[in-house]
């Protein structure tokens, strides 16, 4: 019995998998199952890999706003914007909420979350913005492959409590898949992809500019960006979803897919536009560079308004991204790029003190290569970006409806009757060897 429970338990543990720099991968099946059920089983399984995780993110919260912008914010932010979203995630949400919420008052920093507070976790690119964030990618004839390898870097405002609950969280739908690149319990999606090689990323933009309240019916870029994963399977596709909806405030989402790279440009309360690298520009950037593109914290198509005249991130992306048909980008290049210290002013930096976490896809074959900042918040000497292996499942296995968990619930029923059995057998044989033994010893 003990070594059913033993073999039982090593089974079920492979629901968590250790991802880059022992980055936990959060595995959930999702197939056919309601929201309710989905954030039960992701609670669960984040609940036993941070059993401390309410405390953290309050001690995030506290960390990121004062007590009384939070009250704003939840007066007059939240609401507009939650109702918005789609019934599954506010269900996985309100599930996660069941295990997670131990307070029924908003005060930032007692160790313990309240409903308002576990929202605003959830929608701070939508009500309480971040920070500065880039990306780059190449395709096309300048890249070595001939398919796109599309890099992004994370720059959040964060402390010791959140950057120690970085996580990867794959949704397994049966016949699809997400993966969600972020923290634990973030059910929204700042950095994903699907199996089906579409790649999606969330930036601010622009910087600076004061926040309005937003009116009743404006969406949430970050859950949008994740039903376009669940969804969509190609750039168009995607932007066609997103460009539709009003948000609160103006984005940008840096999108790639197995032939594509784009940036859909959203201004806050417009419809967005998707900027390929040869768009017409703003008359103050310039970006002649072939089947390369980079994102910064500005919108750069010609027509939309920024106020903003920062450009030397965007100078500096410019002055690397040298790649051509005679000079072709490996998936090291890229990755040199988004990991870009090597300058003298600080603000020129693409890979900077504030980055939480860098990532270069490669959507051909679904290749993610992580480098999250270590919990302390100071960089390696030498930052890796290091492949995550075994994200997304066999697609055979997916097609023929057997996922992870149901080959674990094979394999349990199998070892509760196989094992039992076998034990049993050994038993009658142990004890008919004994009563031989004794026979012979009588007869002796």
């Amino acid at each position: 019995m003990k070594i059913t429970v033993f073999l039982i338990s090593c089974i079920l543990m492979v629901s968590v998998c250790p991802g880059a720099d022992s980055v936990p991968v959060f595995h959930v099946d999702a197939k056919d199952r309601t929201g309710r059920e989905i954030g039960t089983a992701l609670g669960s399984l984040i609940i036993a890999e941070f059993p401390d995780i309410e405390e953290k993110i309050d001690r995030y919260l506290k960390s990121y706003v004062s007590q009384s912008q939070f009250n704003y914010m939840i007066r007059r932010r939240l609401d507009a914007i939650r109702d918005s979203i789609d019934k599954r995630y506010t269900d996985e949400v309100f599930s996660m909420i069941s295990l997670l919420v131990h307070s029924d008052r908003d005060r930032l920093g007692d160790g313990h979350l309240s409903l308002n507070e576990f929202w605003f976790f959830q929608l701070i690119p939508d009500i309480g913005r971040q920070g500065s964030c880039s990306g780059f990618g190449v395709f096309g004839e300048c890249s070595a492959s001939g398919t796109p390898v599309v890099g992004r870097n994370l720059d959040w405002t964060t402390d010791e409590a959140l950057r120690s609950i970085q996580a990867i969280t794959v949704y397994e739908y049966g016949k699809s898949v997400l993966v969600n690149i972020g923290f634990a319990g973030y059910l929204g999606v700042i950095s994903g992809f699907n199996d089906r090689g579409l790649f999606a990323t969330h930036l601010d933009s622009p910087l600076g500019l004061p926040y309005p309240d937003p009116p009743e019916g404006r969406h949430s870029a970050v859950f949008d960006i994740r039903k376009a994963l669940e969804t969509a399977g190609s750039v168009s596709d995607a932007g066609r979803i997103l460009s539709r909806s009003l948000y609160p405030f103006s984005h940008n989402v840096l999108l790639a897919d197995k032939r594509d790279i784009q940036v859909l440009e959203h201004p806050q309360s417009e419809t967005g536009r998707l900027r390929t690298w040869s768009s017409p520009l703003r008359i103050d950037i310039s970006w002649d560079k072939p089947f390369q593109i980079a994102v910064v914290n500005f919108f750069a198509l010609r027509g939309f308004s920024n106020n903003v005249s920062e450009t030397r991130v965007w100078n500096r992306f410019k002055a690397l991204a040298n790649f051509s048909k005679n000079n072709k980008a490996y998936v090291s290049d890229v990755m040199n790029i988004v990991l870009d210290t090597k300058t003298l002013l600080f603000r020129e930096k693409i890979f900077s003190e504030r980055t939480v976490q860098s990532l270069v896809f490669t959507p051909e074959d679904g290749k993610l290569y992580l480098y999250t900042v270590p919990v302390s918040g100071i960089h390696s000497a030498h930052p890796i970006l290091k492949e995550v292996k075994d994200l997304i499942p066999d697609s055979e296995e997916r097609i023929a409806g057997w996922n992870g968990n149901e080959k674990n619930a094979l394999m349990i029923f199998l070892l509760v009757i196989i094992v039992p059995a076998v034990a049993l057998i050994y038993y009658k044989w142990e004890v008919r060897l004994k009563k031989e033994v004794k026979t012979d010893e009588d007869a002796v």
